[in-house]
């Protein structure tokens, strides 16, 4: 009776590990940044988003939430405005479902940084 053989190789395999062949690939490539306008929009908004979090753990949480409404509703236009073929990260789910949902988001967000009143003291 045949019994059904593996597909891989077996130890006497004289090809590299797969670990090997990622090191030594990563090596001799440069690193490079993101290749369409979408995705340096998308790492934009990141930063931006980013520095909204750290400035609201630091004290003045509205400018932070402000600035990450801000980016959202910019990262909304940028969705709209750069070309499919170069929308990179910035694209989620289809045009209208991405815009909606950043613009709702960051609205939300800049009319919370806006209506919440101050602390006394």
């Amino acid at each position: 009776m045949d019994l059904a053989q593996p597909r891989w190789r077996g130890t006497d395999d004289p090809r590299p590990a797969a670990g090997e062949r990622r090191r030594h690939r990563r090596a001799s490539q440069p690193v490079r940044g993101p290749r369409s306008r979408g995705s340096q929009l998308y790492l934009l908004q990141l930063l931006v988003v980013l520095v909204g979090l750290v400035l609201v753990v630091a004290g003045p949480w509205r400018a932070g939430i402000l600035a990450i409404g801000v980016a959202f509703v910019v990262g909304a236009l940028a969705r709209s405005v750069v070309p499919i073929d170069h929308t990179g990260m910035l694209r989620v789910r289809g045009k209208a479902f991405d815009i909606f949902w950043m613009t709702t988001l960051g609205a939300a967000l800049i009319v919370l940084a806006w209506v919440i009143p101050g602390q006394p003291g």
